[in-house]
């Protein structure tokens, strides 16, 4: 849902020996560079423009990232910010025994919170994705990180809630989850509505459940 939340799950925690102002910059130059990705697809602008655009010198752009592709998908460490993952970490019930019963209600409000952080961020990134299964190049980087991430995060909830991270269970909730924020944002975009972001993810999810209710088999 960065980025993350919503857009895909990309577990993080502040790397130690980073200041805030430097991640700052790291995370304005891949907001910047996906903004451009979607209005100008991959090979339309340089990273003189992004530079220009981030505020910064080309010198500066390669101590963060290698490579403008780089740039573009981001860094490990820049997905949920780490306070608001520790706060999931931290809010599992004491003295249960194998899957909490407020997991999905802490999942969602990890997911509303990285939603409530940046709008605007958020709906740059949707156009970023579009354009991503427009372009080879950016496909084949999207096919190789996004599960690298995704496994990633999924083992974070599997170690909080001491099972294993291929949990049926877990995996059924946490794409469930997810597909709800593309959904939403989706929704935001096109409507007039005055609903903020998180109220359309939650909107979208009571929609969900009016059929996850139902009996699985007839009576």
């Amino acid at each position: 849902m960065n980025n993350s939340a919503t857009t895909g799950t990309v577990p993080a925690t502040a790397p130690a020996g980073l200041s805030a102002r430097m991640q700052k910059t790291r995370l304005s130059i891949t907001q910047h560079a996906r903004e451009l990705t979607a209005e100008h697809g991959f090979a339309g602008f340089t990273v003189d423009q992004l530079c220009a655009g981030v505020g910064i010198s080309r010198r500066t752009f390669f101590n963060y990232f290698a490579a403008k592709i780089d740039a573009v998908f981001g860094h490990d460490d820049d997905g949920i910010p780490a306070d608001a993952l520790d706060r999931f970490m931290a809010s599992r019930p004491a003295g249960i025994q194998g899957i909490s019963p407020t997991l999905q209600a802490d999942l969602v409000a990890l997911f509303v919170e990285l939603l409530n952080r940046d709008e605007q961020a958020i709906g740059s990134t949707q156009g970023f994705f579009a354009a991503v299964h427009r372009e080879p190049e950016l496909l084949e980087r999207m096919i190789k990180v996004g599960p690298e991430r995704q496994a990633e995060f999924m083992k974070l909830i599997a170690q909080r809630e001491g099972v294993e991270a291929s949990h049926p269970g877990l995996e059924l909730l946490v794409h469930s989850l997810q597909f709800a924020t593309f959904k939403a944002v989706d929704r935001y975009l096109a409507s007039d509505s005055e609903r903020s972001l998180a109220e359309e993810y939650l909107a979208v999810l009571t929609m969900g459940r009016e059929i996850y209710s139902q009996p699985l088999t007839r009576s």
